[in-house]
């Protein structure tokens, strides 16, 4: 039976309207989801907990042109705060699950700052999970970072049940972050569901942050900037691509999976210098590297075990050749195309 109709938010930070629970073709009633972080990768999980017909509200701290987006396919967006009760209290209104993937916190700015970091990293989650301690219905996936959170594993690839030693203040808020919603998940009786994903790239992603490499260097070595590489190139890394995360998000919440704590990644490992080589093919241009002194907070080598993952369901990561393709040809479309246009505007 459907729930009643829901009553249009008066808040003043939100955009669009209420709406009634759409049915799926089997006649059960999708889940109504609140993504707490509406950047690359909760726009992305939003975007295709959207195209399964799921009622979606994004809370996030600013207006963009992906809050933009994502209220023009349906999304209900809410901008504020998540420290904020009151505004966590509109956006989580009738929702049955939520996905945490606020962002904000850089590895480099987590280091720099770690005190900062932390309180930036945790208060919003526990500002949700206030609000989630009186509503044992309503669960939770944290989306957590499993490149930072393992450490330097003793072997590879690295399962959930080996050892979370962090090496970095990124990947020690990352756990403390997991720990708070154990916590609240045993005290409340609600599901949780931990996802530790790999290094994360694709379409879209922003190429002019200290996070996210691939964006980075498609960015400069396109437009023929010399790239900064931290180390002799050699640390390794499982890249894992945006669609891939946001189809096994979406899967877990529309199916109510209880996967507890997974690994989502490729379980594949490439080192920075090839990570380059790729890009530079793809760009079809040579990539101009400066070496820096490696970085005391960066991990030498992480791969992700993803068997657990491919036991709750039928999950095949994309070839990241296959993935850089897509990536490169959104880059070529977006930002070199708006480049071009805006030069011939100038020159006309």
């Amino acid at each position: 039976m459907c729930r009643p109709e829901r009553v249009p938010s008066r808040s003043p930070h939100c955009q669009g309207q209420g709406y009634t629970p759409r049915m799926a073709g089997s006649g059960k009633v999708t889940p109504r989801v609140l993504i707490v972080g509406w950047g690359f990768l909760g726009a992305a999980i939003g975007g295709r907990l959207l195209a399964d017909g799921v009622d979606v509200t994004g809370l996030t701290r600013s207006r963009t042109w992906r809050s933009e987006a994502g209220r023009a396919e349906g999304a209900r967006i809410v901008v504020g705060d998540a420290r904020d009760s009151v505004i966590v209290e509109d956006a989580i209104y009738d929702v049955d699950h939520v996905v945490f993937s606020a962002g904000g916190v850089t590895p480099p700015s987590a280091a720099a700052d770690p005190p900062g970091a932390t309180m930036g990293m945790l208060l919003p989650l526990l500002g949700v999970l206030e609000s989630l301690r009186d509503r044992p219905n309503v669960s939770l996936t944290y989306i957590s970072s499993g490149g930072a959170v393992y450490g330097d594993p003793v072997h590879l690839p690295v399962s959930e049940s080996d050892a979370t030693q962090p090496i970095s203040p990124y990947g020690a808020s990352h756990l403390a972050a997991e720990i708070y919603a154990q916590m609240y998940g045993r005290r409340s009786g609600a599901s949780l569901h931990i996802v530790r994903c790999a290094n994360v790239y694709g379409p879209y992603q922003a190429h002019d942050r200290d996070q996210g490499a691939v964006a980075v260097f498609l960015d400069r070595i396109s437009r023929q900037l010399p790239i900064r590489i931290f180390g002799d190139g050699s640390a390794l890394r499982d890249y894992v691509f945006v669609a891939d995360v946001a189809d096994v998000v979406a899967r877990i919440v529309v199916g109510g999976l209880d996967v507890g704590t997974v690994n989502l990644g490729s379980g594949r490992g490439l080192t920075v210098l090839e990570i380059v080589r790729a890009i530079s093919d793809a760009a079809g241009k040579p990539a101009h590297i400066d070496f820096a002194p490696g970085r005391d907070f960066d991990v030498r080598g992480v791969i992700l075990d993803i068997s657990r993952l491919q036991s709750f369901i039928a999950y095949r990561p994309t070839d990241f050749v296959r993935g850089l393709a897509l990536t490169a040809a959104s880059y070529s479309q977006t930002v070199l195309g708006r480049a071009t246009a805006q030069t011939e505007i100038l020159t006309s």
